[in-house]
C-alpha cells in the first residue's frame, strides 16, 4: 500500500516540476528581450532597483534565472555594486509571490478538474509539442500551470495516503529540529536547483498537517540559501565582479537566517502556541515572505553602508 502510494507521489512531483519548468521557460520567453532591459534601466537609486528586481522576478517566476542575469549584467560591468544589492534584495522578494500563486491557485481552479484525467489527457496530447519547443511561449505557460497546479493537488492526495508512514513520519520529525530543517532545506534546494519548486512542494506536504510553523520557518531559511547555488555557479568564470554579485545573494540570505533564527529561539518562551500551529500552504507562503522582508532590512543598509566606506576609501 504504502509502495503505490510512495509511487504515486513520485509521479505528482515529476509532474509538478515539469510544469514549473514550462511555466518559467513560457513566461522568460515571453519576457525575453525585455528582462535584460528592465534590469539594466534600475537606475542609481537602490530601492527602484529593489523595486525593478522584484517585478521582473514576480513576472518572471524564477529567482535563480534573475539572478544569472543580474550576474551576467554586473560582469558585463553594466550595473553598479549599489544597483546588483537592490535587484538581488529585489529578486529574493519578488520569488515570494510563487508560493502565493501556488495557494491562491489551489483555493481558485476546481480540485475536481485537477483530480481528474482530462488534465493529464491534455498535457499528453501537447507533450510532443513541449518536447521539441515547437510550442508558443503562451501555449507553453498555461500548460505549466495547469501541469504545477495538477501535480500540487496529486502531490496533497499522496502525501494524504501516506501521512501515516513510518518512514514519512520519521523523516519529518528529523525535520522539526531547527538545524535539521535548515540543512534539509539547502540539501533540496541545491540538488533542485529552485526555491520556488521546494517552497511549493512544502506547501503541498503542509497540507497532510505534519509541519508546523515552528519547523516550516528554518526549512525556508535553508531554502533560501540553498537557491545561492545558482548564482555561484554561474559567477564561477564570469570575473571578479560576478563572484562578487554572486556572493551579495548568498550574504542577503545568510543575513536573513541570522536575523531570524534569534526569534525563532526566543519565541517558544513567549508565545509557543504561535510556532506549533499547523502550517498551511498560505501560512508557508506569508512566512516565506516575511523571512525575506527581514533580510532585506538587514541587508539593504549593510550594503548602503558599505558602498558608503568604499566610496571614503576610493
Amino acid at each position: 500500500m504504502y509502495f503505490s502510494d510512495a509511487l504515486a507521489l513520485l509521479c505528482a512531483i515529476v509532474i509538478f516540476l515539469f510544469g514549473m519548468e514550462l511555466l518559467c521557460t513560457g513566461l522568460e520567453e515571453l519576457s525575453q528581450g525585455y528582462t535584460q532591459t528592465l534590469l539594466s534601466r534600475a537606475g542609481d537609486s537602490m530601492w527602484r532597483a529593489v523595486l525593478f528586481g522584484t517585478v521582473v522576478t514576480a513576472l518572471v517566476q524564477s529567482s535563480s534565472a534573475v539572478t544569472s542575469v543580474i550576474v551576467g549584467l554586473a560582469a558585463c560591468g553594466m550595473l553598479s555594486p549599489r544597483q546588483s544589492a537592490g535587484l538581488i534584495a529585489g529578486a529574493n522578494l519578488g520569488t515570494c509571490s510563487t508560493a502565493f500563486f501556488v495557494h491562491f491557485g489551489l483555493r481558485t481552479v476546481q480540485p475536481d478538474f485537477l483530480h481528474g484525467i482530462l488534465p493529464l489527457l491534455v498535457l499528453s496530447a501537447l507533450l510532443p509539442l513541449l518536447l521539441r519547443r515547437r510550442c508558443p511561449a503562451v501555449l507553453a505557460a498555461g500548460a505549466g500551470l495547469l501541469a504545477l497546479l495538477t501535480g500540487m493537488v496529486r502531490m496533497q492526495d499522496a502525501l494524504a495516503q501516506l501521512s501515516g508512514s513510518p518512514l514519512l513520519i520519521e523523516l519529518l520529525s528529523a525535520c522539526h529540529t531547527p538545524l535539521t530543517g535548515f540543512f534539509a532545506g539547502i540539501v533540496a534546494t541545491a540538488v533542485l536547483q529552485s526555491s520556488s519548486a521546494c517552497i511549493a512542494i512544502l506547501q503541498a506536504s503542509a497540507a497532510s498537517g505534519v509541519l508546523s510553523i515552528g519547523s516550516v520557518v528554518p526549512i525556508i531559511l535553508g531554502q533560501n540559501i540553498g537557491t545561492c547555488s545558482t548564482a555561484l555557479l554561474a559567477s564561477v568564470r564570469a570575473g571578479h565582479t560576478a563572484r562578487r554579485t554572486a556572493l551579495l545573494h548568498l550574504q542577503f540570505n545568510l543575513l536573513g537566517a541570522a536575523a531570524v533564527f534569534p526569534v525563532l529561539l526566543v519565541l517558544p518562551a513567549v508565545c509557543p502556541q504561535l510556532l506549533a500551529q499547523p502550517a498551511d500552504s498560505g501560512a508557508i507562503a506569508w512566512v516565506h515572505l516575511l523571512c525575506n522582508l527581514a533580510a532585506a532590512l538587514v541587508f539593504l543598509p549593510l550594503a548602503a553602508h558599505q558602498e558608503a566606506q568604499a566610496h571614503r576609501t576610493a
